[in-house]
């Protein structure tokens, strides 16, 4: 669910605070210096050495500006680009898989659909780059040092997005995003919680910049406001329809990340967010609780679970707090997603093939809890056992902390909890482009998930 999210973290700005986007127009290329009374005839300005002149002199003005908001030093140009918005999806599409193996993209719209949370024949890549066209203002590319701006912006819009990916470009100019953003496998909670940092600190910048003229700054809207307008402008018009676990996974690194800047900026301001900088956050739990990411609370290291017998480990990953409330958000209320997955302490995932069958493990170990050591985890089950009942009409045969759904196509979705782990197991089964089908059944998955919290050192 992340490493496409991760590759194209960047590409979305919610500029003006969530307001409507403007409709795509036909394949052309406008300057960067439209504003909202430009006409269309206004468009072929942008191949003139005028307006390249005009379009440099504007980025310049605007990252000196940007530049002297944030207390960062530019340290050189950065030239940008305008691009019609297909053509601007296109390039995104290109740096993911630059970035990300494409391999490891088209087996995580496959294990989106084990899951349940998209359909039988979901095409990942395309989907995503679907919800892209709707969405995509702008991005900045760190290969290149090249920002890129969708050329149907206008107004406040337009000057919001410039501003925001000038922020992405300091970044890089005093951090190295390049670097930081190169593909590191099994470390997907890691690059999530940088991303997180990255978008949350270019986003409050970019609301400083627009609110400055009234006298405000980002700091002056509650949080919670701020994040209920990017989740809603990401389930509107034609984004709508996309995959729901799409949506929130897209939206979460700008969400979380601005409330993690604005905890940090409220404390020490932006030499904090730049001591962040320094010693990044290293888990999505440090981001959703500053207070740990102060502490410096480390992960617990947890081994990658075995998978069933006779297949074969071809992936394996950290889903972190953030990516488990994620998917539990497919399961059940955000609040409740978020009380289960809270209190994680460390957790692994792996993807298991054999032949043309396939099947995904999870253990999670949560904290000591205060009252007992599992009590965290019960909590999860809990949450958990309720919410696979009311989505999935899973049923609880044998008890003692074990829960599972028999679906005829995706296979078995079980959950174990066994003292302070708790078990998520799916499949086998075998894809298919219309229909999938199931390779197992509750009792082999029940059997699976036993084995691996027997597995747990």
């Amino acid at each position: 669910m992340r490493r496409i999210v991760l590759a194209l973290a960047g590409a979305v700005v919610w500029g003006a605070c969530g307001g409507a986007r403007p409709t795509p127009k036909p394949p052309e290329v406008v300057p960067i210096e439209a504003d909202a009374g430009a006409s269309d005839g206004d468009a072929s300005v942008a191949t003139t050495p005028a307006a390249s002149n005009r379009n440099a002199k504007k980025i310049a003005r605007t990252l000196s500006e940007v530049s002297e908001l944030r207390g960062l030093t530019a340290k050189r140009e950065v030239p940008g680009e305008t691009l019609e918005r297909h053509a601007l999806v296109e390039a995104v599409k290109e740096k993911a898989l630059r970035e990300y193996p494409a391999e490891a993209i088209k087996r995580e719209g496959t294990v989106l659909q084990l899951f349940g949370f998209a359909p039988p024949g979901f095409d990942y890549l395309r989907e995503m780059m679907g919800l892209l066209e709707s969405q995509l203002e702008g991005f900045y590319d760190p290969k290149t040092g090249t920002m890129f701006l969708a050329g149907d912006l206008r107004g406040e819009q337009a000057r919001a997005t410039l501003a925001h990916e000038l922020v992405h470009a300091l970044q890089d100019q005093h951090w190295d995003l390049k670097k930081r953003s190169t593909y590191r496998p099994g470390r997907g909670d890691e690059t999530m919680a940088l991303a997180a940092l990255a978008e949350g600190d270019a986003t409050s910048l970019m609301l400083d910049y627009v609110m400055k003229a009234r006298g405000q700054d980002a700091l002056a809207l509650p949080d919670e406001m701020l994040g209920e307008l990017m989740r809603s402008s990401i389930s509107v018009g034609d984004a709508a329809n996309a995959p729901h676990v799409l949506r929130t996974t897209l939206v979460a690194p700008y969400v979380e990340g601005v409330a993690f800047v604005h905890a940090l900026r409220r404390k020490g301001g932006w030499r904090a967010v730049d001591a962040a900088w320094a010693a990044p956050p290293v888990t999505t739990e440090q981001v959703l609780h500053p207070e740990k990411f102060a502490t410096h609370e480390p992960a617990i290291t947890v081994a990658a679970p075995p998978g069933p017998t006779g297949f074969t480990k071809v992936d394996e990953d950290t889903y972190g707090e953030l990516g488990l409330s994620l998917m539990f958000g497919e399961w059940m209320t955000t609040e409740d997603a978020k009380e289960a997955a809270k209190d994680w302490g460390g957790d692994r995932g792996a993807v298991y093939t054999k032949g043309d069958e396939i099947a995904v493990a999870i253990r999670v170990r949560y904290d000591d809890g205060r009252t007992k050591p599992d009590a965290h985890a019960a909590r999860a089950f809990s949450k958990l056992f309720r919410g696979l009942t009311d989505k999935l009409g899973a049923t609880s045969p044998a008890g003692g902390g074990w829960v599972c759904a028999s679906r005829k196509d995706t296979g078995p979705m079980g959950v174990l909890q066994v003292g302070r782990d708790v078990v998520i197991v799916a499949g086998p089964a075998k894809p298919g482009t219309g229909t999938w089908t199931s390779a197992s059944n509750c009792t082999g998955a029940r059997q699976w998930a036993k084995d691996i919290a027997a597995s747990a050192p």
